[in-house]
């Protein structure tokens, strides 16, 4: 079979990566690699032009593979893959090597520099001749809310909701709503104002017994005798406790919910936060938010401007009507080498796979899936692959490094 047509592009990052590595030198050894029928540099290949150039170049030469030598993955892989999408070609088929964080920026010497940037290209075309086509699929979010906690907080973010015509179900472990606040009236107000509105529903006197799903598709499972509840989104308001010396913390009701939602926790029980300072009221997982004492002690005000955050934030990114794109790269389990240990369920974070019975084999819901390869990690059969990181596809990069 002939080797395919595979285009290399090596991006100068403005004097970034082109004062410290010999771009021309790069191009000029790989394109004596076999499959290699373009190579060329670009001053800036994420720029407006440069994305029209790569394009081009793609149709132009009927590139089946792509190599892009520029920065980190992790800043415009999804740009470049963007850019393949639009010119045809299966943006899979596409690899990144980084030449600025790994090589030009922590390599002074420019020749061993350029050796170095030299072998991760390589390493990068020779991993593509093992690439394989992915396809993406999406799924309509449903733009409904769950609230876990009826409380100031809780009613707060729903009402807020409701406003913008959103429905909310506000799902409340006591027998009523309110909460522990010494404010009754406030209390009082909200919860009459939430009876009075049909778009929100109100459950009390239960509790999650499991919370499955993902940004868009949450499932909430309250108990056999009850309704299974569906949301995009979910809203931790639940309240805190203090232990014997004072300090809040979390209650362990509340810890089991975020171990559900696989959320990471700091030494008091409660949820970290993806950010700080930039997102303090969203946690690692998409579409899980916090507010009011469900992050910690806090007063009336902090607790009601959370909510208005927390509403706002779910109100611009959770749209009706919005398709959510699955991870095309997800982990394949093989029946015949699966012994069904279950190993691969401890260690992932997202609750994608189950154990079938029946079959005795463990198996992924693609759907849930986030692609993250711990599971082919710690497989002790190896039963389990990543798709788009194979060890073939890893076996070929590392002779391409080691070249």
């Amino acid at each position: 079979m002939p080797a395919a047509r595979t285009g290399v592009f090596v991006c100068s990052c403005g004097p970034n990566i082109g004062d410290r590595i010999d771009i021309e030198k790069i191009v000029e050894e790989v394109s004596t690699i076999e499959g290699v029928v373009l190579a060329e540099t670009h001053n800036l290949l994420c720029s407006p032009d440069g994305k029209k150039y790569l394009a081009s170049k793609i149709t132009e030469n009927k590139l089946e593979r792509v190599v892009i030598a520029a920065c980190s993955p992790r800043e415009h892989e999804v740009t470049f893959m963007r850019v393949c999408e639009t010119a045809g070609l299966n943006p899979f088929m596409m690899q990144m090597a980084n030449i600025r964080e790994q090589v030009a920026w922590v390599t002074p010497d420019r020749k061993s520099a350029t050796e170095k940037a030299l072998r991760l290209v390589t390493g990068a075309i020779n991993r593509t001749s093992r690439h394989k086509p992915l396809e993406k699929t999406s799924i309509v979010c449903n733009p409904k809310v769950a609230v876990i906690g009826g409380g100031v907080s809780g009613m707060s973010v729903a009402l807020i909701l409701a406003d913008a015509e959103r429905r909310t179900t506000i799902i409340e472990r006591s027998s009523s709503l309110g909460g522990y606040l010494e404010n009754e009236k406030l209390a009082e107000h909200l919860a009459e104002r939430v009876a009075g509105c049909s778009e929100i529903t109100v459950i009390t006197g239960r509790e999650p017994d499991e919370i499955v799903g993902f940004f868009g598709n949450f499932i909430i499972n309250l108990g056999e005798d009850t309704d299974e509840i569906q949301a995009g989104s979910i809203v931790l308001a639940t309240g805190c406790a203090l232990d014997d010396s004072g300090k809040a913390v979390a209650p362990d009701e509340f810890r089991e919910m975020t171990e559900m939602l696989r959320i990471s926790a700091d030494e008091n029980g409660f949820p970290n936060r993806e950010h700080d300072s930039l997102a303090p009221v969203s946690t690692p997982i998409d579409g899980v938010y916090v507010t009011g004492c469900a992050g910690g002690l806090c007063s009336l005000t902090e607790a009601v401007s959370q909510s208005e955050a927390v509403a706002g934030t779910i109100l611009s990114s959770l749209i009706p009507g919005r398709e959510v794109e699955t991870e095309p790269r997800t982990s394949v389990i093989s029946e015949t080498l699966c012994r069904g240990c279950m190993t691969c369920m401890e260690v992932c974070g997202y609750g994608a796979i189950s154990f079938d019975e029946e079959r005795l084999v463990c198996t992924v819901n693609s759907v849930l899936c986030k692609g993250c390869g711990n599971c082919a990690g710690a497989c002790p059969s190896g039963a389990i692959k990543a798709q788009h990181f194979t060890p073939d596809q890893i076996r070929y990069q590392l002779a391409g490094l080691l070249r």
